[in-house]
């Protein structure tokens, strides 16, 4: 039996209906830009690939993506401002109009009427557009030299418009037909929108007239001045329209006057006559004070570096702002009152900046998202979500460390702040940490939809030799030349491999982080708020000696461990060393565990594992799991040795029996796992030939048949975790479990010293064992369940309350995961309990397996938790697929997750343990996605619209993420009598209609005050705990690990009362109308919802939640909600609590509140015992319970203040409707 019959019972078994696969977001830099576009109306940037997708980015949290059916880059984008419309023109000659739509989510629709084609062959491939606004026509040049117009209106082709380059260069060449080239540039007049000046390859520049069709001027006025003007690659109109500018591919500037043929000043070479091409320019402000910026015309360095560069020159201040990858395009974004240049934004291949051009020297803007994650490679990341608000805002009061000063960045908001989001303030946070070749660690903000970096840790500054370059102020100095100015922040460059980052671990409770790196070292950070002096003491830990020096490339650097620095170190406040240590040999971290309340980090390698305490700077063990180079470093009996032989002898065989079409397609080698075989380990150093470590991937060919572990990686740590559980009978003690892709499993026992000396007292281990599975698959992980079958918390859980105190009671359970099967075996004896063959049921193979928390449906107010475990795997082939735990039973396979192919998604997937899932989509690029149908996360809740709406952007702060019991107990603290503030709830006004939403001071929910306590007010179940009991619920007794013919299992829901009526009295407003259909009762299905009076619900208790897709329920009152939401679950169970205590108040009015509370309680405890229930001493701790009240009041006004509780919840109910409505729109078309 797993489970107590009182305990975890009433929550239900997880189920295939408890899983919904949804994207949620994508973060990062898009891949691979191609053009860039900005709607100076409403703030909107764009941005569009080579892969055909389009994006378009305002402020924090408003994002439009679409994408090209055909998959064509895109090479231009058009805004048609005032209208939230735009035009891509792709590759293929493909011009589309998409429309920006926020009625239920932001997206964007191509409109099928709106798409025009044009034949590219006869030299018509589009080169270059210009869009007039007031006239509605978009002229884009071709290939041929001819000039095409297309109506926006009714989208088709104006042919009697179209501008042949015979006519535009009548005036030119009258007798002769010499072709001017491809056109390269068209800019339409600024004052006079009849006027279009159209740029050719051969340097020919015409200034045509729309109205009259006729060519007006030609610069210059012959051919042979043409020839020597070169190719015209851009050209610009000064505000005024009376002049314009023009940049060429020997890198000169021509500046004309539009009456004029010939030019007024030029060529003008400002780097030299042997200079790369002037790609684009711009010439902004007055004739007075003009601003000129130009993309390229810089030298070639001797060396064969090459600079991207876009320079701004106004008057004495110059300076090229030089960028690490090339330039895609730039855009000047304008003043809207004095019409003078404000900022600029440059779209690079990896990265895209802004600048102001309003300040001296043109300072970079801050960006709130599109930040260039892939600055340095990424080498490995882990999602945190549900963390303390403590540890964000320590976080960002650090702020992160910029290779460029902070007095070079400007003050300037960002210019893309179009849109608007519901204002809101989290009390939970979803942190990413990231880990890059060059030592860096960065924390970014996943809170909300843009990913915002809130801080860097560098590791590099801890080793000699290894210093990043510091930042030089004279790179603003005027006296270099050209005047270059590093602004870009990828760098993807990095001499010493040996300091990329492998593994991390963080307690987000203590906030202790442990990393572990590509040559062996190990570095324990604990987070302090003032600067601290240090000396590092490196420890060494010599898993194992002897072995080659040679490294995989042939040198001899990067096979050296890295040495810490000996001299005294300051170190800023943050995350400040503790713990360094050294693996030898010094190969790559493959394994790292960090229990932060012990004071314990252990890190495994190609060769074994070490256990040390970080607190007193001690190794406590060593674990060698070689003896030489590919030779396993344990031995078999001549028993054991016969028994493996045997089994080897049967599995060959089997192999080769004739198998059906089915079969083939199924894993080629039968695989026959028995129960391990204990054996005391090897322990001390064995010299051998060092094994290079290669990182950890499928171990399967491409037809999914199984193969072994290489020899070089037999000994490889793959897995490695604390667990308070037990090594012998005795008693639970601090363990420490290793795996290896040799499939072996090595368990140790720790001594734990008191809290007060495990600074100075070192653990000491033992009751060593080690386990081997026959079939010698390599380990995926291993995971320690309780006694009822639960995952056990870390303590630091326990500690702050996040999660309920496991179940100590012998015995405990282990979850091995190989690459082949999933067992579930007893401890401490490892009797199997469970086997699932992944191997033999799916053809596939094991590559990640990930533990995980899923929300429930139906949860009383009796449950102390509102979720159950699951184990979710992913496979060679790229299937997700999950297993309810602890009975390894099949609930959600998603087949083709990810491409087979793609193996760095594969290797980068993380999984959060409230399943949240992350991967890296490419170098540059996160998707991100949620695995539970009743689970949310909070950016998805942030209903981003391009218009402004009641409680939009500014506003008081509306919706709350749920919160941990240790946040509610804080919260409910320090919360102000009444308040719903922090409540998670949602409340609107009644002077507002339905759709908005938007706080009301006037409306604020009664608080039950007690003597000894401090005011609590009305708490949803997000935030406050379940200390009321509602009636018990009938439970199945059967074994839950047995095999169940359903896929999901019936909660009996609480018996209703007799009287309805009695305990609960309607509002004025609710008695005049009958009983309408309710959110589902406990106990129903989620998929088929009940009628209820909601009466009945609040007085029994019922909770309940809907899956996603919702299905459609009605609130009382007469007021229809398109779902059954999860705020029906907040708020009928506070409305339930507040019934029982009030009405137990009105009925005996002579005894008090309290009383009858520890009767009921008593009950309640006696019912238990009745049942052999084994309770804990005192009153459980009830986690995620809606109300947290401690009763010994008189209530005089119980009825008034039921009343105005109903009131205010189904007005909140009302105004949750827009959001859940949105919530399915989107979940609908994700499903599509």
């Amino acid at each position: 039996m797993f489970r107590k019959k009182g305990r975890h019972a009433n929550v239900e078994e997880l189920s295939n209906e408890h899983f919904t696969l949804r994207k949620t977001a994508c973060h990062g830099f898009p891949t691979g830009p191609t053009a860039l576009g900005y709607d100076h109306e409403h703030q909107l940037l764009s941005v569009g690939t080579k892969t055909g997708e389009l994006r378009v980015y305002g402020r924090p949290g408003v994002e439009f993506v679409a994408k090209i059916e055909s998959g064509s880059a895109i090479k231009q984008i058009h805004h048609i401002c005032g209208n939230h419309q735009l035009l891509t023109v792709s590759e293929d000659n493909v011009i589309v109009m998409w429309h920006m739509q926020s009625e239920h989510d932001l997206v964007l629709v191509a409109d099928p009427s709106h798409t025009f084609k044009l034949d590219p062959e006869g030299g018509k491939q589009i080169t270059v557009g210009c869009l007039s606004q007031l006239s509605g026509h978009l002229y884009f040049g071709t290939e041929s030299g001819n000039v095409f117009v297309l109506d926006i209106g009714s989208f088709k082709q104006d042919e009697e418009k179209t501008i042949f380059w015979n006519n535009a260069t009548a005036i030119l060449q009258p007798g002769s037909k010499t072709h001017p080239g491809v056109v390269k540039s068209l800019q339409l007049c600024p004052t006079d929108t009849n006027k279009i000046l159209i740029g050719y390859e051969k340097g020919v520049i015409v200034l045509w007239d729309l109205e009259r069709r006729v060519p007006v001027q030609n610069y210059p006025a012959n051919l042979q001045d043409c020839q020597q003007v070169q190719s015209v690659e851009s050209l610009c109109w000064q505000a005024e329209g009376l002049k314009f500018v023009t940049a060429h591919g020997n890198s000169g500037i021509y500046f004309w006057v539009a009456a004029n043929s010939t030019p007024s000043d030029g060529p003008t070479y400002h780097y030299g006559t042997t200079c790369m091409a002037i790609t684009k320019i711009k010439w902004l402000n007055s004739d007075s004070s003009p601003l000129l910026v130009f993309a390229g015309g810089v030298p070639v360095e001797q060396d064969g570096e090459e600079h991207h560069t876009v320079s701004v020159m106004q008057g004495a201040d110059h300076v090229a702002l030089d960028f690490t990858s090339p330039v895609v395009d730039f855009i000047t974004i304008l003043d809207p009152i004095t019409q003078r240049g404000s900022s600029l934004v440059v779209l690079c291949e990896q990265e895209l900046l802004a600048f102001d051009l309003d300040a001296p020297k043109c300072p970079q803007v801050h960006k709130p998202y599109l930040y260039t994650l892939h600055s340095t490679p990424v080498t490995c990341l882990k999602l945190y979500t549900g963390c303390p608000r403590t540890l964000y805002d320590d976080l960002v009061a650090l702020g992160f460390n910029s290779s460029t000063p902070h007095d070079h960045f400007s003050q300037m908001e960002w210019p893309a702040m179009g849109g608007f989001v519901r204002a809101c303030d989290p009390t939970t946070y979803d942190i990413l940490v990231t880990g890059h070749e060059n030592g860096m660690i960065r924390f970014w903000d996943m809170t909300t939809m843009a990913m915002k970096l809130i801080h860097e840790l560098k590791t590099a500054n801890l080793f000699i030799g290894c210093e990043p370059e510091s930042f030089q102020d004279d790179t603003f100095s005027d006296f270099k030349w050209p005047p270059y100015r590093k602004v870009s922040t990828y760098d993807p460059f990095e001499d010493d491999p040996r300091l990329a980052i492998k593994n991390i671990e963080l307690d987000v409770y203590d906030q202790t982080l442990c990393i572990g790196g590509n040559s062996g070292q190990v570095v324990v950070f604990s987070f302090r708020k003032q600067s601290s002096d240090v000396h590092l003491q490196c420890s060494q830990a010599e898993i194992f000696v002897g072995g080659s020096t040679r490294s995989r490339a042939g040198g001899l650097r990067n096979d050296a461990p890295l040495e810490y620095k000996t001299e005294q170190l300051t170190l800023p406040p943050g995350f400040q060393v503790v713990f360094c240590m050294n693996c030898t040999p010094p190969t790559m971290i493959t394994a790292l565990a960090l229990e932060s309340a012990w004071g314990l980090v252990a890190a495994g390698n190609s060769k074994g594992f070490v256990v040390a305490n970080f607190l007193c700077k001690g190794i406590i063990l060593l674990h060698p799991t070689v003896q030489t180079d590919g030779v396993e470093a344990r031995s078999l009996s001549r028993v054991q040795s016969f028994r493996r032989s045997l089994r080897s002898s049967f599995r060959r065989r089997s192999s080769t029996r004739p198998r059906d079409a089915d079969d083939r397609r199924k894993i080629a080698v039968s695989i026959n796992v028995e129960m391990g075989v204990q054996q005391p380990p090897t322990r001390g150093h064995q010299l051998g030939k060092r094994a290079v470590s290669e990182p950890l991937t499928t171990m399967a060919n491409a037809e999914g048949e199984a193969t072994a572990a290489r020899p070089e990686q037999i000994g490889t740590v793959s897995h490695l975790v604390f667990a308070d559980t037990y090594v012998t009978g005795g008693g639970t003690d601090a363990t420490i479990t290793g795996s290896t892709m040799g499939s072996v499993v090595m368990r140790y026992g720790l001594s734990l010293p008191p809290p007060e000396s495990r600074n100075i007292v070192l653990n000491q281990y033992f009751e060593s064992k080690s386990y081997s599975l026959v079939h010698a698959a390599p380990m995926v992980g291993v995971f320690i369940l309780d006694h009822e079958g639960v995952p056990l918390p870390t303590p630091s859980e326990v500690a702050n309350r996040v999660v309920p105190e496991p179940d100590m009671q012998s015995p405990h359970y282990a979850v091995i995961c190989t690459q082949e099967q999933i067992k579930l075996v007893v401890l401490p004896s490892m009797k199997q309990k469970r086997k699932e063959k992944v191997a033999d049921s799916m053809g596939q193979r094991i590559i990640k397996a990930f533990l995980i928390r899923i929300k429930v449906a139906n949860v009383p107010v009796t449950a102390n938790r509102d979720w159950n475990a699951a184990l979710l795997v992913l496979t060679n082939t790229g299937h997700l697929v999950a297993y309810a735990l602890p009975d390894l039973r099949l609930v959600f396979d998603q087949e083709h997750f990810l491409e087979p192919n793609n193996h760095m998604a594969i290797q980068s997937l993380t999984v959060s343990l409230y399943g949240e899932l992350l991967y890296l989509h490419s170098f540059s690029e996160l998707e991100r996605y949620i695995i539970s149908s009743y689970g949310f996360s909070f950016h998805t809740t942030l209903l981003p619209n391009l218009f402004k709406f009641d409680g939009s952007t500014e506003a008081v702060q509306i919706v709350s993420r749920p919160v941990t019991s240790s946040q509610r107990r804080q919260n409910s603290a320090s919360a102000v009598d009444g308040s719903l503030e922090a409540s998670g709830g949602f409340l609107k006004s009644p002077g507002h209609k339905s759709g908005s939403i938007k706080q009301s001071p006037d409306h604020k929910l009664p608080t039950l005050k007690s003597p000894e306590h401090t005011s609590t007010p009305i708490k949803s179940v997000g935030e406050a705990e379940r200390k009321d009991r509602s009636p018990s619920v009938d439970v199945s007794k059967a074994d839950p690990l047995k095999r169940k013919e359903s896929s999901t299992s019936s909660v009996t829901g609480p018996p209703k009362p007799k009287d309805v009526s009695t305990p609960v009295r309607s509002p004025p407003e609710l008695s005049k109308s009958p009983p309408q259909p309710s959110p589902m009762v406990m106990g129903s299905s989620p998929s088929k919802p009940r009628d209820i009076n909601i009466s009945v619900a609040v007085s029994n208790g019922q909770v309940a939640q809907s899956p996603v897709p919702m299905a459609t329920a009605q609130a009382t009152g007469g007021m229809s909600l398109d779902a059954s939401t999860m705020l029906d679950k907040d708020l009928i169970a506070s409305a339930s609590a507040f019934t029982k205590t009030a009405y137990s108040a009105k009925k005996d009015k002579s005894g008090s509140v309290s009383s009858s509370s520890s009767e009921s309680s008593s009950q309640n405890s006696a019912s238990s015992d009745e049942g052999g229930e084994a309770t804990n001493q005192g009153e459980p701790i009830a986690f995620g319970n809606p109300m947290a009240f401690d009763v010994s009041a008189d209530f005089n006004e119980s009825t008034k203040e039921l009343d105005t509780i109903i009131a205010s919840s189904l007005k909140q109910l009302e105004s949750a409707k827009a959001f859940y409505q949105q919530m399915q729109a989107r979940v609908k078309r994700d499903n599509t």
